[in-house]
């Protein structure tokens, strides 16, 4: 694998502007800029969006493996569980083999909010993809699907 000269930091002439990492920072930050704004309509933070689509993908699941997906301390995770609780978009079950152990789902409100939450990131991407193929954006996915599994396995020192 050859990085090109001008994305890779340690070269001379790299150009921080034409960075992988840079430009995933940029998009990132423009995606929640936005979703900041609609979130605030549902009174819901990043942390509970997150949690709330990852329940809406994988339905019943432990807390543990929701937090790991949601890219979340299990911690923070498991206060803004607690919190969704009280409002209703969830039911807790405690493993009766494992008290440290608990699972999660939504309930029909809470799969009322994340599936209105979805259709404003539906018209985000939208935005984002405007010009691109359904290839491009494939290959985009599989691409960062493939960096991700990348630095999962790979330590830097």
């Amino acid at each position: 694998m050859s990085i090109p000269r001008n994305m890779n930091p340690a070269e001379p002439d790299f150009d921080l502007f034409s960075s992988p990492f840079y430009l995933i920072a940029h998009v990132d930050f423009k995606y929640h800029e936005d979703l900041d704004r609609v979130m605030q309509k549902y009174e819901v933070d990043r942390t509970t969006y997150r949690l709330l689509s990852v329940l809406l993908a994988v339905g019943l699941e432990n807390i543990k493996v929701i937090c790991e997906h949601a890219l979340v301390k299990r911690s923070t995770g498991s206060r803004a569980i607690d919190r969704m609780l009280e409002r209703g978009w969830v039911r807790t079950e405690s493993n009766e083999e494992d008290y440290r152990s608990t699972t999660v789902e939504l309930t029909a409100e809470g799969k009322k909010i994340a599936g209105m939450l979805r259709q404003s990131t539906s018209k985000q991407l939208e935005r984002a993809a405007d010009g691109l193929t359904a290839a491009e954006l494939k290959q985009l996915a599989s691409i960062l699907r493939r960096m991700t599994e990348n630095l999962g396995r790979l330590q830097i020192e």
